[in-house]
């Protein structure tokens, strides 16, 4: 059985494997080059040389880094137990932050003297490299919580591959490298410091065009059109990405608990049948009672799907909160960062509020822009992870709108539907009762058949009358198998042209089971098969059965519950057919004794 703490935690690795490759491109910024730099009273900077150790032991995080990077990707990709590769990666990572935590500390904790009209201040590098030590944390808590509840999930190689997909990862890896590329082709054409070459580059290729940082060259302007082409094309990759994962762990979440509820079904199975061995004489007298209790009743039916009406409206309503809620965190709290960052420039909250919502939207006017070291840094951070997150917000919430109309659409052609199965019901019901009533000549001609003599059809003897009955029974109860057989197939057929229908919106699954139900369950109400026949006939197209039960679901899902039906309907008609061959060998071998 699957855990909570699992299901809460199956995005873990990919989400610390895109914010690894992200601290990986913080981390090659902060080695790239120092950490200080003088400001002087006629705008000049000049950046301090960094000393050798500091060099060596960020390079000795960034390999750290990789090497957990790599191993993280290894590990997803191999088949065998996961838990000895998430243990490596997190020690790697672990000890890429603490070597860069030390490098900070050190850093901060030391003195240098200036002029007294001179500035000393931090540059982006090492504001990159404590984004970069956060984020190594933070992946490696994310990890070992996954780590730890990962053998609580008994899940097939398929569904590993889901949960642990290493495609995303790679293409954010790719889109980071094009960052980082871009920013040091232009650094050098336009002769801009490698921070401002990637902070342009964020915003070109995340389409906010600030503009504040513009190429002047003729080839830095030829070059854009290729660079920034492909780039907004990668980011458009990536975030196809990002809500592919999110609709895939979604179903194999409500797959797993789908799971647990047919694991309920077999349990029932299992007690039937070990009901059925310690009653030897019951087995005898019903053999089918095991067989029948493998496939869903009504009650089974109607559980499954309030389970996935309740898990559908609460993953819609839950995506459109966090999301509000990230966009909350995202627009106004990050505004405050910004505000705090710009002091120079005395922007207030509500300058700082419409900057982030111009960025966010992607409207980018371009009137107002960071100019300080952190500011730029936490741009670039930001930027990366609010542009994402708004573009899932808005694609919830058109969905829910797209949800909620179809919905409407769907209940008032079920509304006319069930009222126009009523009539037909009534109509056919007032037909039945009007020929159920007797003629007076068909009164007359039943008397007269009641009076003839009998004598004529009574066996000469009661072992003919016993044999001949036998031979009645027998070709009835051929008959009937027969039938049931022939609607089996009958429905197999129905449901292989739903699944090849290249559109399910006018499908209603609970019509399909009120169809089913009685195929999978012939006996249990004590019908024939003729009145189970009129009900897949009659009703059809009225839903009477499960009309409580709303099955607004995806197209993807409607077909693998129908999948779901076929998966039934073709084990019964095994089963029947092994009953009749079994019938059949059981007859001939008493005939012959």
């Amino acid at each position: 059985m699957v855990t909570r703490w699992w299901l809460v935690s199956a995005t873990f690795p990919v989400v610390a494997g895109l914010l690894c490759a992200l601290a990986i491109m913080f981390n090659i910024c902060a080695v790239s080059q120092g950490w200080r730099e003088i400001v002087d009273v006629d705008g000049s900077v000049s950046t301090i040389d960094q000393p050798a150790w500091a060099v060596v032991l960020k390079a000795l995080s960034l390999a750290f880094a990789v090497v957990g990077y790599i191993v993280l990707l290894l590990t997803m990709i191999s088949k065998r137990d996961p838990v000895k590769g998430f243990i490596v990666t997190i020690m790697c990572w672990c000890a890429s932050a603490a070597t860069l935590l030390s490098v900070i500390g050190v850093i901060a904790g030391e003195h240098t003297t200036v002029g007294p009209q001179q500035t000393l201040q931090y540059t982006q590098n090492y504001f990159y490299g404590t984004f970069a030590a956060g984020h190594y944390v933070l992946i490696a808590v994310l990890l070992a919580i996954y780590t730890g509840s990962v053998h609580s999930a008994h899940l097939t190689h398929e569904e590993r591959r889901t949960v642990e997909c290493t495609s995303i990862i790679l293409r954010a890896t790719t889109f980071f490298a094009f960052l980082l590329g871009g920013a040091a082709v232009y650094a050098t054409i336009e002769g801009w410091t490698f921070m401002d070459a990637l902070y342009w580059a964020d915003y070109t290729l995340l389409t906010i065009g600030i503009g504040n940082i513009v190429p002047k060259t003729h080839l830095g302007r030829s070059l854009l059109f290729p660079y920034a082409s492909a780039g907004i094309f990668n980011a458009g990759l990536v975030i196809t990405s990002m809500m592919s994962f999110t609709e895939n762990i979604r179903e194999l979440n409500i797959k797993l608990k789908m799971e647990e509820v047919h694991s309920g079904m077999q349990g029932r199975r299992c007690a039937a049948e070990c009901s059925s061995d310690s009653h030897g004489d019951r087995e005898k007298q019903a053999p089918e009672t095991p067989a029948e209790s493998r496939y869903p009743n009504k009650a089974d039916l109607l559980k499954f799907q309030r389970f996935k009406r309740d898990f559908y409206r609460r993953h819609r309503w839950m995506t459109l909160i966090w999301s509000g809620v990230a966009l909350f965190f995202l627009w106004l709290l990050s505004a405050v960062i910004f505000r705090r960052s710009e002091r120079s420039q005395k922007w207030t909250y509500f300058e700082a509020v419409y900057f982030t919502y111009t960025s966010l939207t992607t409207i980018g006017y371009g009137d107002l822009y960071p100019t300080s070291n952190f500011g730029k840094a936490f741009f670039v951070f930001w930027s990366l992870l609010a542009v994402p997150v708004l573009t899932n917000l808005i694609t919830a919430m058109a969905q829910l709108g797209f949800e909620k109309l179809t919905y409407l659409l769907r209940y008032l052609w079920r509304f006319q539907a069930s009222r126009l199965g009523r009539m037909n019901r009534d109509a056919q019901r007032e037909r039945e009762r009007n020929k159920s009533v007797p003629g007076p000549g068909i009164a007359n001609d039943s008397n007269t058949r009641a009076s003839e003599p009998t004598n004529s059809i009574q066996p000469p003897n009661g072992v003919q009358s016993s044999s001949t009955y036998e031979k009645r029974e027998s070709g009835k109860s051929l008959v009937q198998a027969a039938q049931h057989s022939l609607l089996l197939g009958e429905e197999i057929h129905k449901l292989i042209s739903i699944l090849h229908s290249s559109s399910t919106t006018q499908l209603d699954l609970y019509t399909e089971w009120d169809r089913i139900l009685p195929l999978l369950h012939p006996e249990s109400d004590g019908r024939d098969l003729s009145e189970t026949t009129s009900l897949a006939t009659l009703y059809g197209h009225t839903g009477t059965v499960l009309e409580f039960v709303e099955t607004d679901i995806p197209t993807i899902d409607m077909k693998k519950e129908i999948l779901w039906m076929l998966k039934f309907v073709t084990e019964r008609f095994c089963s029947h057919l092994r009953e009749g061959l079994e019938r059949e060998q059981s007859g001939r071998s008493h005939t012959l004794s």
